[in-house]
C-alpha cells in the first residue's frame, strides 16, 4: 500500500509515525512531501529560538536519520501543486509524480500577508516557519513593530524584547489575542505586556510600511512609529488550493467526515488545513491547535489501517505564556458564543484577586468556555472537566452548603471548584462573604 502525505508538520508526521509503529502491513510505502527544507520542527519553539532562550537544534522534533531508520521517504523543498484524484497521483512543482493508494493532506496553511504598501521592504519578517525565524534571529535591529497580536505575534514580541529591541504591537481589532480571550482577560494581559516594556495599540490599522529599500517606519491611522524591523503575524490561511485541484470540497478549510475522510475517495485530511466540528457544540469549526492536529492524525492513520474509527471532535484549548505571565483559554469566548446562541443567554462569572484573573462563561448553567491568568490557571482542568461532562453549575451553587460542610462526602475537587468560582466565601448556611462571586451579563 502506498501512502502519500502532503505536509511535514505535526499532523503529517503523526500519521507517518503511527502507520509505521502500528501497521501490521510491513510493506506500507510511506512518502512525505514537504515544501520546506527541514525535517519536522516545532513552530511553537521558533520564538524561543529567535529570542535566544533555546538553541536552534532544540526546535527540531525529528532528525533526517529518523526518516531513514523508519523507512519513510522524505521529499524536501518540493511543493505539491496538484492532485489527480482519478489517476490517484500527486504532482510537485518540480514535476515529480507520486502515485498513492491513500493520500493525506496535512499541509496546514500559509501566513496571511495583508496588502499593505511597503510590505516587501527589507527588514520585514514572519515567525511562522523556520526559514523566516532564521532570518529574524540573524537580523540586527533595535526597534520592532509586530503587526497582529495572536499567539505568534505575542511570542515574537517577547522574543524581540529579550533581544533588546524596543517593541510595539499593533492590533486591528479591539483587544489583543481576540480569538482566544474575551475583552476583560485581554485587557489584563495588555496591562501585563506594557509592564514588561512593550507598547500595545489596539483598534488601530496599519496603512503603510515606509522606507528607502528597508523599513524605516510604520504608519497607522493614528500615528507613525519609527522602526527598523517589522514582524507580520496576521494569521494563517488554510491550504485549500491544493485540495481543490483534486476536487476536494472546502469551505473555510478542507471538509472531512467523522473518519477524517474528504468527499473524494481515499483522500484524508488533518491538522491546520481541516474544518471539523466542535466536540461540545457540534458546530463546524477550525481550531488550529497542536492537540487537535495530533488526534486527527491518529484517526486518519487508524482508518487507513482499516479500523473505522470516528473522530469525536475538536476543542479549543491554548496557553499564552510570556515573561512571567501565564494564561489559559478554553472553549468559547463571548465573541465565539455568538455563533451558538444569543449573548443574552450567556452568563459570565468573573473574578480578580491576588491569584490572578478568572472568567467562566455559562449557558443554561453549563460551562461553554473560560479564561484564567496567573495561579488560578493551574486549575483550569477542573473547569474543563465540568464543560466536558455538562455539569450544571446552577445546581452546584444550590448544593454548595452541603458540599462545603464539615465532613462533606463530596471530593476535594468539588470544594476546589467552589473556591475557583468564589463560593468559598459562602459558609455552610449560605451567608454571603466579601469575596463572593461576581456574576455579569454581557
Amino acid at each position: 500500500m502506498k501512502v502519500v502525505i502532503v505536509g511535514n508538520g505535526i499532523a503529517g508526521n503523526e500519521v507517518a509515525s503511527f502507520l509505521r509503529e502500528h501497521g501490521t502491513d510491513k510493506e506500507i510505502d510511506i512518502t512525505i512531501i514537504s515544501a520546506e527544507k527541514f525535517p519536522e520542527y516545532d513552530p511553537c519553539s521558533l520564538p524561543y529560538f529567535v529570542g535566544g532562550e533555546v538553541d536552534r537544534d532544540v526546535v527540531f522534533r525529528k532528525t533526517l536519520d529518523y526518516y531513514k531508520d523508519s523507512n519513510i521517504n522524505l521529499v524536501l523543498d518540493n511543493k505539491a501543486v496538484s492532485i489527480d484524484s482519478k489517476a490517484k497521483k500527486v504532482t510537485t512543482e518540480k514535476g515529480d509524480v507520486f502515485p498513492y493508494d491513500s493520500l493525506v493532506l496535512g499541509h496546514g496553511g500559509s501566513l496571511f500577508i495583508p496588502p499593505i504598501p511597503g510590505v516587501n521592504l527589507e527588514g520585514i519578517f514572519s515567525c511562522k516557519v523556520l526559514a523566516e525565524a532564521d532570518k529574524l534571529a540573524k537580523h540586527k535591529g533595535t526597534k520592532a513593530v509586530v503587526i497582529g497580536s495572536g499567539a505568534i505575534g505575542i511570542e515574537a514580541a517577547e522574543a524581540l524584547k529579550l533581544k533588546g529591541y524596543q517593541v510595539t504591537i499593533i492590533e486591528l481589532l479591539g483587544w489583543i489575542m481576540p480569538t482566544l480571550f474575551c475583552e476583560g482577560a485581554s485587557r489584563f494581559l495588555e496591562d501585563e505586556m506594557r509592564g514588561y516594556g512593550i507598547e500595545v495599540f489596539t483598534s488601530e490599522k496599519v496603512l503603510s510600511i515606509e522606507g528607502d529599500g528597508s523599513v524605516e517606519l510604520v504608519k497607522t491611522d493614528k500615528r507613525e512609529i519609527p522602526c527598523d524591523t517589522v514582524v507580520v503575524a496576521t494569521g494563517v490561511v488554510p491550504g485549500r488550493p491544493l485540495a481543490e485541484t483534486g476536487g476536494v470540497a472546502c469551505e473555510r478549510g478542507i471538509l472531512v467526515n467523522n473518519y477524517m475522510l474528504t468527499n473524494v475517495e481515499d483522500i484524508y485530511a488533518c491538522g491546520d488545513c481541516v474544518q471539523t466540528y466542535d466536540a461540545c457544540t457540534g458546530e463546524g469549526c477550525m481550531y488550529q491547535l497542536k492537540h487537535n492536529a495530533i488526534e486527527q492524525a491518529r484517526i486518519v492513520a487508524r482508518n487507513i489501517l482499516g479500523e473505522k474509527v470516528e473522530y469525536t471532535g475538536a476543542y479549543p484549548f491554548a496557553r499564552a505564556h510570556y515573561f512571567d505571565t501565564h494564561a489559559v483559554t478554553f472553549g468559547k469566548t463571548m465573541k465565539g458564543a455568538e455563533r451558538i446562541c444569543s449573548l443574552d443567554e450567556v452568563e459570565a462569572i468573573e473574578r480578580r484577586n491576588m491569584n490572578g484573573y478568572l472568567r467562566v462563561l455559562l449557558k443554561d448553567g453549563k460551562i461553554i468556555g473560560g479564561q484564567a491568568i496567573g495561579k488560578v490557571a493551574d486549575y483550569t482542568g477542573l473547569l474543563m472537566g465540568c464543560m466536558w461532562r455538562g455539569d450544571d453549575l446552577h445546581e452546584f451553587r444550590e448544593n454548595w452548603p452541603a458540599i462545603a460542610a464539615l465532613g462533606s462526602p463530596y471530593p476535594w475537587q468539588a470544594r476546589k471548584l467552589g473556591q475557583l468560582l468564589g463560593l468559598s466565601a459562602l459558609d455552610a448556611k449560605g451567608t454571603k462573604g466579601s469575596d463572593r462571586v461576581k456574576a455579569i451579563l454581557k
